[in-house]
């Protein structure tokens, strides 16, 4: 009896955030085979129609013992776990939800032999974006720069849509300011770009 190839799937860390669905919504559209892997699990709200190829897995990405099975015939992680804002009170810091967050799944993905590897990094921030928002991406960047993986590192800028309308008026004024002949040349490259 011939053994059936076993699919090759994509992990998608933070699945169900903000560019972490768009991402799924992209390779699902592709009919490519995905896991997401966030605390909540299945996000709220969305189509299934738009997401036919992805599995919603809650587990804690702080913890790959919770969600190592799924290393198991992954052509791919996608890292797309960050924050906008701290909360510090609930444990919600730059320093983890990007740096460490990063580190963890950075060292599973090389452990697992993970044939490629995408981190989600940042250009620039938001308007008012703290300083310690970018230093936590280049540490991010730096540590996985370390690895040994096939690194992919994307630095868009602000990135914005209508689930999170305040990003939305936001990219606005951004816009108002790339028509200054002054300052938009220096905007220009980390201009915000559209979530989808």
């Amino acid at each position: 009896m011939e053994s059936k190839e076993l699919i090759k799937h994509l992990i998608v860390t933070g699945g169900s955030g903000f560019i972490g669905k768009q991402v799924c919504k992209l390779a699902s559209g592709k009919g490519i085979p995905v896991v997401s892997i966030s605390r909540s699990g299945k996000p709220t709200g969305i189509n299934d129609e738009d997401y036919k190829t992805v599995t919603w897995v809650p587990a804690d990405v702080f913890d790959p013992k919770t969600w190592k099975q799924y290393l198991l015939n992954c052509n791919a992680i996608v890292h797309c776990v960050g924050i906008i804002e701290e909360k510090p009170e609930q444990g919600i810091t730059y320093q983890k939800m990007i740096y460490v967050s990063t580190k963890t799944v950075g060292i599973a993905a090389t452990a697992a032999g993970i044939p490629k590897f995408v981190y989600i990094s940042a250009g620039a921030g938001a308007p008012e974006t703290p300083a310690t928002y970018m230093e936590n991406k280049l540490a991010a960047e730096t540590f996985l720069l370390s690895l040994d993986l096939n690194l992919t590192i994307l630095k868009p800028g602000m990135i914005y849509g209508e689930e999170k309308p305040e990003t939305i008026h936001e990219n606005d004024m951004i816009k108002n300011l790339l028509q200054d002949p002054i300052i938009g040349p220096q905007i220009r490259p980390n201009r915000p770009l559209p979530v989808l």
